[in-house]
Order: structure tokens, then sequence, then C-alpha cells
């Protein structure tokens, strides 16, 4: 179980760092590394189900402040890549 929840967590490094074009994509990858960290908590702290949960509310909390950045983004440029973030000038 461990050696899956360690190869999700690579496989959202990977995302994020070779995927930067997209902010969508980069967000997925991280996401895809915060899951991994959930579950690893989960799995390697049976007694600590507070602070699994804790976690769970803050990723919660990350991930639609995530969206809306990314939403309010593509309504102003009319794409979610990277390079509008560099070039906008307003």
């Amino acid at each position: 179980m461990k050696v899956f929840i360690s190869l999700f967590f690579v496989l959202g490094v990977f995302i994020t760092l070779y995927q930067r074009t997209h902010l969508i994509s980069v967000f997925l990858g991280m996401e895809f590394i915060t899951l991994s960290v959930i579950a690893m908590s989960a799995v390697s702290m049976t007694s600590m189900s507070c602070f699994v949960l804790l976690v769970m509310c803050m990723a919660v909390c990350e991930a639609s402040v995530a969206l809306a950045l990314i939403v309010s983004m593509v309504r102003v440029s009319g794409s979610d890549k990277s390079v509008n973030l560099i070039l906008d000038k307003s």
C-alpha cells in the first residue's frame, strides 16, 4: 500500500514539474501530491485521525481557492496558460 502511495506522490511531482504550460495541470499535480500525503498519514498514523481531517480540510480550501483563481484568470485572459500570467501587464 505504501509503495502505491509513494508512486502516487512521484506521479504528482512529475505532473507538476513537466506540465507547466497549463495551470490546471499544475494544480492537478499538486492535488495528487496532497492526496498522497493524506493517504500516507491515514495509513501511518491511525491514532491521529484529527490530523488527517485537518489536512483534508486544508486541501479542500486550497483546491477551491485555486479553482476560483483559474476561473477568474480564464475569464480575463481567455486561456489558462501560465505564459499569460507573465505577459499580462494590467
